[in-house]
């Protein structure tokens, strides 16, 4: 049977009193070759970090319901106290009080690598004022369309700058994950000496006549395609040299490698008179056909990495060689006299959650008038249908504000500063898109202009909307591109980023891991405690693979989470062994992560909760009674010497000896799915219960 073993180092073996969750921890060693592909991609819950405005019933509860909805492990919480009042925030307040924060916990937690969205719960500010840095553009053109306003989530997606107080951020492309023209792909994505080998291969390849003159301009190519693997085009170009000098092994071994670290376009090698010759090479039409034939117009989605940085030319590479890191960042929902009810927002997340993976059919539609709003983005139309019907899904072009038919739509593009959703004959499937280019549609201090929230309430699963005039400027906005990504199956928030290239004043509102069109695996991952031998307790993964679809994908890695971190990234196996010391006790939260062999790298999460131990001592949580504004509970844990309860990772109550009760109220624990932890402590040792769902 083929199994993998995680063993323990004693030298790794460290406590962390200060995360009381489970006394000691202890650090695991990857056995060498489990796992050497990139992994830090896609979306599932244990990938959100939610951040709750701690003083605010109405986010507490968002972000409740939110939290349920999505599995966001406790640990990915974060409450920030001193969070400014009011819809626009200064610059410094919003590093200092809410951006830095939120950084340091995630580093504190060891959260920072595998986290890839930041989702802001209800009661933040939506703007961020940011004239310290349009002071200090010397560019006209930005001068003249950079407003000194940005939305929140944009400057947490541009941290890097917030933090070292640069406005390059206010660059037409500063968004390097943004997608391009297919041709990028192939510009050099290099500075200084590297980027003059670049240009040496270039000039060999173009002049380049004889064998030996492929072969030396492969040679070239493949000398910094082997420095950067991850910039799969370096190993088309060498693959394509090879193949004209005729050494056809070479030139497979290069495709392959291509193809391995992301190179997902058919049309491009069956339109390459080079690649073509090794249409007889054996493996070779086994490699192309698991690639997309789509259009060569725009380059294809990838999935955002959030450990890593980007090239210019829009592939990830390591940040210490170069490439430009962010981080995907959202609001869940804008409570608001001028955006939605609590109430509103909830249902909207509900809806979302609900979609995932559903595939459902509907048409994309485009708005055409003579509205500029319009007109600024038609344009793109061609490239978003071309690619949408290469894939059989519908579409439709309308010539109003709004559509006139009864159909069902996945995705909205509309241009119009107003409009009324409520009279409809047409309606929206769960998870779709629906945004509008237009001035003020997130603005929220003003009545003008119809808000990004009247198509969430419409049907939508997300959407985003401009905090200040953006001039109508086709950077500032997703392209049509937008929803044929967003059909290949990647998250709602990737679809945003891959699609605008300087998002600094787009607020997105909804569901970040909405994903009704991914491909994940639908294999089974069952958790069992082993048993114990030399002093060590064996933590089980047995994974099975079942039948896949056309809308699922094979199993490529499986990631392994203990208590919220993540411990091992795996090939698939069928019984993964994770060894952790014998005295541990308590209730231990299991996550194993499929991710799908697709080119989006989907995600699935399947969880459970084992009790290492003996359970009698498990210290426990009973509702004593609850009413409209109290919940009165009984903690309990033999031989305890305190007891502390947690929701959402933060202690909320503590008492002593080996039972007490306690009282809750909404405005510290916010209303809806209550997550309730008890860990009764026992001299250092702290030992965890398990975690509870209360309706309140």
């Amino acid at each position: 049977m083929l199994s993998q073993t995680l063993r323990s180092a004693a030298q790794l073996f460290r406590c962390f009193p200060s995360s009381r969750q489970f006394g000691c921890v202890l650090l695991l060693i990857l056995i060498s070759g489990l796992f050497s592909g990139s992994t830090e991609a896609g979306i599932s819950g244990e990938n959100i970090i939610v951040v709750v405005n701690a003083n605010s019933q109405d986010s507490l509860t968002l972000a409740n319901h939110y939290v349920q909805l999505r599995e966001i492990p406790p640990g990915n919480i974060v409450m920030l106290q001193d969070v400014p009042d009011g819809l626009r925030v200064s610059l410094n307040d919003f590093r200092e009080k809410i951006l830095r924060p939120i950084l340091n916990e995630l580093n504190r937690r060891e959260l920072a690598a595998h986290t890839q969205v930041i989702a802001y719960s209800a009661g933040f500010p939506t703007a961020v004022d940011i004239r310290e840095h349009t002071k200090r553009l010397t560019d006209e053109n930005q001068k003249k369309y950079q407003r000194p306003v940005a939305s929140i989530n944009s400057m947490t997606f541009f941290y890097r700058w917030v933090l070292a107080d640069s406005p390059d951020y206010l660059g037409w492309g500063s968004n390097f994950y943004a997608r391009g023209q297919f041709e990028r792909h192939f510009a050099n994505p290099f500075a200084g000496e590297t980027g003059e080998r670049f240009k040496a291969a270039k000039t060999a390849t173009d002049e380049a006549a004889t064998a030996d003159d492929w072969t030396k301009a492969a040679e070239l190519w493949s000398t910094i395609a082997d420095e950067f693997p991850t910039l799969h085009p370096l190993n088309i170009r060498a693959a394509e040299a090879f193949a004209n000098a005729g050494d056809m092994d070479a030139a497979l071994e290069r495709f392959t490698s291509a193809t391995a670290s992301g190179w997902a376009n058919r049309r491009y090698v069956e339109e390459s008179a080079s690649l073509q010759k090794l249409d007889s090479t054996e493996g070779f039409a086994a490699v192309v056909e698991q690639l997309q034939d789509v259009p060569m117009k725009n380059q294809g989605p990838v999935p955002f990495s959030a450990s890593v940085g980007w090239t210019s030319t829009g592939h990830l590479i390591p940040s210490n060689k170069g490439g430009m890191p962010y981080m995907l960042s959202c609001v869940l929902g804008v409570v608001h006299e001028r955006g939605s009810t609590l109430q509103q927002a909830i249902d909207v997340l509900k809806r979302a959650r609900k979609a995932d993976r559903t595939n459902p059919d509907g048409t994309v539609a485009f708005a055409k008038t003579s509205d500029v709003r319009v007109t600024t983005r038609e344009p793109l139309y061609a490239d978003g249908l071309a690619w949408l019907m290469s894939r059989d899904r519908d579409v439709e072009i309308f010539s109003s504000k709004l559509p006139t038919s009864n159909k069902r739509y996945i995705g909205l593009m509309l241009g119009a500063a107003s409009f009324d959703v409520k009279n409809r004959s047409w309606s929206m499937t769960p998870g779709a898109i629906a945004e509008n280019l237009t001035s003020l549609g997130a603005a929220f201090e003003t009545n003008s202009q119809t808000k990004l929230t009247e198509l969430l309430h419409a049907g939508a699963a997300i959407s985003s909307g401009a905090v200040a005039e953006p001039y109508s400027l086709i950077p500032k906005f997703p392209t049509p591109m937008m929803h044929a990504y967003y059909a290949e199956g990647v998250s709602a928030i990737e679809a945003f980023y891959l699609t605008t290239t300087s998002p600094y004043q787009l607020l997105i509102v909804g569901d970040p891991a909405c994903q009704p069109f991914a491909k994940a695996p639908i294999d089974f991952v069952r958790m069992e405690i082993g048993e114990p031998m030399d002093d060590n307790v064996p933590i089980n993964f047995f994974w099975q693979a079942l039948p896949g679809n056309k809308n699922t994908s094979p199993t490529a890695a499986i990631e392994l989470y203990l208590q919220d971190k993540r411990i091992a990234v795996s090939r698939p196996a069928k019984k993964i062994e994770v060894k952790l010391p014998s005295t541990l006790e308590g209730a231990l939260r299991c996550r194993a992560v499929l991710i799908g062999r697709h080119t989006t790298q989907p995600r699935i999460a399947i969880t459970d909760t084992l009790v290492l131990g003996n359970p009698n001592v498990l210290p426990t949580i009973d509702v004593v009674s609850t009413d409209n504004e109290t919940l009165q509970i009984k903690l309990a844990c033999p031989d305890a010497e305190r007891i502390e309860l947690k929701h959402l990772g933060r202690v909320v109550a503590e008492t002593s000896g080996t039972s007490g009760s306690v009282s809750l109220t909404p405005d510290k624990i916010g209303r809806g799915p209550i997550q309730l932890e008890v860990i009764g402590h026992i001299g250092e040792q702290g030992i965890p219960g398990k975690v509870q769902l209360i309706e309140f």
